[in-house]
């Protein structure tokens, strides 16, 4: 078959050389070099995202293409090459592609590895996030783990939320995002033993959680059942299996356990959640939050269990975000307001290069508290203190956080949707308990989101009742403490049965009062 040279260029990593054929779409070449690359909206040519720059013999721009491109800004790109849509650019000759993206999903150690002497029983968690993926290196015996490692997940190349993942496997099979998952997974558990001088037969227990769909992808279960009424899963898992059947290059007597999930949305990181925040042993009513890409809640009465899962969106996670980005270093966590300067606050303390879903919140919140934005989302262009900065973005008032990062009128209306959803969520489950805000002893956050997010921005701008501010407790990655609790106690998995038992889903979607709370919430007065 005649084939074209076409070299990909992502930032921050090695330019990869490679061969494509006529027609081969610049989305599929990407992600089959095994690049994490993000596509919002699964690459139907929807979202105007997957942003890439090139030079050679690429189809010409269609209509569609241009108008998505006018909502960008392209005019920063390296010289000689052009602005196209990865999912929307055909390879028709020979020509290199540049865009913001990395191979291997840019693991990074988040506590510094232990050397592990001797024959200690080892254990990893992993917490199978919508965007982003964690594990942690275990030993008995130690509540902290041994080391970390976060990636951004290589299945944000086939759509930035569950359902659009679904819909990639309906029409071009399961294999593909199963193999972007599992190998990513591989690397990663790999990259934890090695950093503790251990080979990889040494690991004896690994746990997995995730949201119910995350879990059908993991073991190769036809996610299709969760896409469509009436979301009927293939398994609740609570299983154990040998671990070696889906990851060879550990021994043959690893196993792997996958705590229960409550429903085919309300998944198994939600019950780990519960598991580490003790949410089942509480006396007084308390809730917890999860709030990421799948905003998965459950409040806890007298020792049952009202859940309930709401489609945040990817915006809490920097996705769908016209400079949205993970919170690695350079993406802005928090702007500040102060001396009559507005000041970028960035992870790790360098420029800023975009923004993260905290970075967004507070943004946002400041917008509202200088009187720069509406109720109703609508940003406005003077009349308040950060006016100089209010300057028009693709023909719309923008916020310019720097000469270069930006906050636009469509990442604000991103926000409110997502915000929405958390909220009338909480209020659909606290009017489901008859419960009034007040009458809650805590309100747990959690997820990367909910634990790097401001507390009283996120009151600000409407994420919970303000009333629950000073009840508010970050608690981290809940799911993966809630896995690395059931890693070596089997007592633990127990009470996950148990959980699981005591649960009940609040279906939002057929829930008039969710709907009410849900248009009442968009306001940034609610």
């Amino acid at each position: 078959m005649e084939t074209r040279a076409v070299t990909l260029a992502p930032q921050g990593g090695p330019t990869i050389p490679g061969t494509a054929a006529p027609g081969t779409l610049l989305s599929d070449l990407i992600r089959e070099a095994g690049l994490t690359f993000a596509h919002p909206c699964g690459g139907h040519g929807l979202c105007g995202q997957c942003l890439v720059w090139v030079s050679g013999g690429f189809s010409p721009v269609s209509d569609a293409e241009a108008a998505l491109l006018a909502r960008r800004d392209t005019t920063a790109g390296p010289d000689g090459f052009v602005p196209r849509l990865a999912c929307l650019c055909r390879v028709t000759g020979d020509g290199e592609a540049r865009f913001q993206g990395a191979a291997g999903g840019e693991p990074r150690m988040a506590v510094k590895h232990r050397r592990i002497q001797g024959d200690t029983a080892i254990g990893v968690a992993v917490d199978m996030g919508t965007t982003t993926l964690a594990a942690a290196l275990y030993v008995p015996g130690e509540r902290a783990p041994v080391a970390e490692v976060h990636a951004f997940s290589r299945q944000s190349s086939f759509g930035a939320d569950v359902l659009s993942r679904i819909d990639y496997a309906n029409t071009n099979g399961l294999s593909a995002p199963r193999d972007a998952l599992v190998g990513q997974l591989t690397e990663m558990i790999a990259e934890l033993l090695a950093g503790a001088g251990l080979a990889p037969t040494a690991l004896g227990r690994l746990v997995m959680t995730g949201n119910t769909t995350m879990l059908h992808f993991l073991t190769g279960l036809d996610p299709r059942g969760l896409g469509a009424a009436p979301f009927t899963p293939v398994s609740l898992f609570g299983t154990a299996r040998p671990a070696a059947a889906l990851f060879p290059l550990l021994g043959p007597g690893a196993e792997l356990y996958l705590p229960p999930c409550v429903s085919a949305y309300v998944g198994a990181d939600l019950l780990c959640g519960v598991l580490a925040t003790g949410l089942c042993d509480t006396r007084r009513p308390a809730l917890l939050a999860d709030v990421g890409t799948n905003g998965e809640m459950a409040l806890s009465v007298e020792g049952a269990l009202l859940c309930c899962a709401t489609a945040a969106g990817p915006a809490f996670e920097g996705a769908g975000i016209a400079m949205g980005m993970p919170a690695r270093p350079g993406a802005v966590s928090q702007v500040v307001w102060a001396d009559g300067q507005l000041r970028c606050v960035t992870v790790g303390g360098g420029t800023p290069t975009g923004l993260c879903g905290s970075g967004l919140l507070s943004a946002v919140a400041l917008l509202g508290r200088l009187g720069a934005l509406e109720a109703s989302g609508r940003l406005l262009a003077d009349g308040h203190p950060l006016a100089a900065h209010i300057r028009p973005r693709d023909g719309q008032p923008a916020l310019w956080l720097t000469d270069r990062v930006v906050l636009t009128q469509g990442d604000i209306r991103a926000l409110q949707l997502a915000k929405a959803a958390v909220a009338a969520g909480i209020d659909t489950l606290l009017h489901e308990a008859g419960l009034a805000p007040d009458a809650l002893d805590v309100l747990y956050l959690a997820g990367g989101f909910g634990s790097g997010l401001d507390p009283a921005e996120a009151a600000e701008v409407g994420l919970f009742p303000a009333a629950l501010l000073s009840r508010t407790r970050a608690v981290g990655n809940a799911a993966l403490n809630g896995a690395a609790l059931t890693l070596f106690d089997a007592d633990a998995r127990d009470e996950a049965a148990r959980a699981r038992g005591n649960a009940r889903e609040v279906s939002l979607s057929g829930s008039a009062y969710f709907m009410e709370r849900y248009v009442e919430r968009m306001a940034f007065d609610a």
